[in-house]
């Protein structure tokens, strides 16, 4: 080899490594692109044709080429925007580039390109991303959810929604373990490790049975009934003209002249479910249910010079 074809190799293998930052250089700038597909670069030698024997092969010079990551999937990063998407694996967006608009409709020469730029943003209803490139897709029916046709359509969304269908299987996994340890568990006792139902019978599910409580050391008291005093001495206090209280949906009639003692008795004998009494020591009159399941209902219809003058007001206890 001469000084001249030493030079060429020399300058061969400059232009290559030359080449290749170039590829690097073009690969960084557009790190942040959206889809971007980076290029690599192979090196060949290229043989020099005079030395035919294999052992005895000089190199003649070097030769860059290019690979672009057409089908190698880039990182996929989170958005802000509801309609930017990614294709997670294989697979590309179908698109096409309109060549007029009518109407604000846009035309298509049949021209159908693929991507995985999938910043798309709504343009009047069309999925449209950074590059100008309208979406296709296939149109699913909306009954069965399965795609209808086999020929992209461009696609157009509006602002209704699909009907929900309803859930039919459901599959679901648990991870218990092979022998639970319960408090009566024991080693030398058969099936001990097991859980008894009768353990949790305070505590059933859907059984017929109603649920009981056991314990000891311990005394249980009913729930007490509904209770309703009023805030005022009745002492002196009498009806003064015909009037009404009603309590409970029942209206209970009071003549003029009735005591506070004579309401409370006619109370109780009504059927609205509630005993009334008089305090001999405060004059105040006490309203209560005849069981704990009892509410007290003094309702709004009642004679409000009635309730005024027995310290009672409008309301359900308990609520």
């Amino acid at each position: 080899m001469g000084i001249f074809d030493a030079l060429n190799n020399a300058v061969s293998g400059l232009s290559a490594q030359s080449f290749a930052l170039q590829n690097i250089s073009g690969n960084i700038a557009n790190s942040q692109t959206t889809a971007f597909k980076g290029t690599n670069t192979s090196f060949q030698t290229v043989l020099s044709a005079q030395d035919i024997a294999p052992t005895r092969q000089n190199a003649g010079s070097v030769v860059a080429s290019s690979s672009s990551t057409v089908t190698v999937q880039g990182n996929i990063q989170s958005s802000s925007v509801a309609t930017n998407m990614a294709v997670n694996g294989d697979g590309f967006f179908v698109v096409q580039k309109p060549t007029s608009f009518t109407a604000g409709v846009p035309n298509f020469n049949g021209a159908t390109f693929f991507t995985r730029t999938g910043d798309f943003k709504v343009q009047n209803g069309f999925l449209v991303n950074s590059a100008g490139y309208y979406l296709m897709g296939l149109p699913i029916d909306s009954a069965t959810g399965n795609p209808t046709g086999s020929i992209p359509q461009l696609l157009q969304f509006q602002n209704s929604f699909l009907p929900a269908q309803p859930t039919t299987t459901i599959h679901y996994g648990a991870n218990l373990p092979a022998s639970p340890i319960t408090p009566t568990s024991s080693p030398t006792v058969a099936n001990s490790n097991l859980i008894n139902p009768a353990d949790f019978i305070s505590n059933p599910l859907n059984v017929s049975a109603p649920a009981t409580i056991t314990g000891t050391g311990a005394a249980l008291t009913p729930d007490k009934p509904a209770s309703v005093t009023g805030n005022v001495d009745t002492s002196a206090y009498a009806v003064a003209a015909a009037s009404n209280i009603d309590i409970n949906g029942v209206s209970i009639p009071l003549a003029a002249g009735l005591t506070a003692a004579q309401v409370a008795a006619a109370i109780t004998a009504s059927a609205a479910g509630v005993a009334a009494s008089v305090n001999g020591t405060t004059g105040f009159i006490t309203l209560t249910g005849k069981d704990a399941g009892t509410t007290i209902n003094v309702q709004n219809t009642s004679t409000a010079a009635v309730l005024t003058g027995l310290g009672l007001s409008v309301g359900s206890t308990p609520r």
